[in-house]
C-alpha cells in the first residue's frame, strides 16, 4: 500500500475507536505523511491528495466526532506554516 493509502487507513482507524487524544494522534499521522514530502508544491500536493481522499462519501460516512473537519483545519495551519517558510 502506498503512504496516502496508509495514512488514510490509520485516519479511519482512529476514527473508529474516536477517544479523548485522538485529534492530536491524527494531527501526528498527518505531519508524518507530510514530512516525507519535500518542497512545498510536493507538500501542497500532498495536502489536495489527502483531502480528496477524505472527502470521498465512503470515507465520510466513517467520520466520527467531526475527526475530519479537525484534520482539515489542521492541515490549513500547516499550509500556512509552509507557504510562510518557502517564500
Amino acid at each position: 500500500m502506498d503512504r496516502l493509502g496508509e495514512t488514510v487507513r490509520s485516519i479511519l482507524t482512529l476514527s473508529a475507536s474516536y477517544k479523548p487524544g485522538t485529534i492530536i494522534r491524527a494531527e501526528q499521522v498527518v505531519d508524518a505523511y507530510l514530512g516525507e514530502h519535500e518542497g512545498y508544491r510536493a507538500r501542497r500536493a500532498a495536502m489536495d491528495a489527502l483531502l480528496r481522499e477524505l472527502a470521498l462519501p465512503e470515507r465520510r460516512a466513517r467520520n466520527r466526532g467531526g475527526l475530519f473537519e479537525l484534520i482539515e483545519l489542521h492541515l490549513k495551519r500547516r499550509h500556512f506554516e509552509i507557504a510562510r517558510l518557502f517564500q
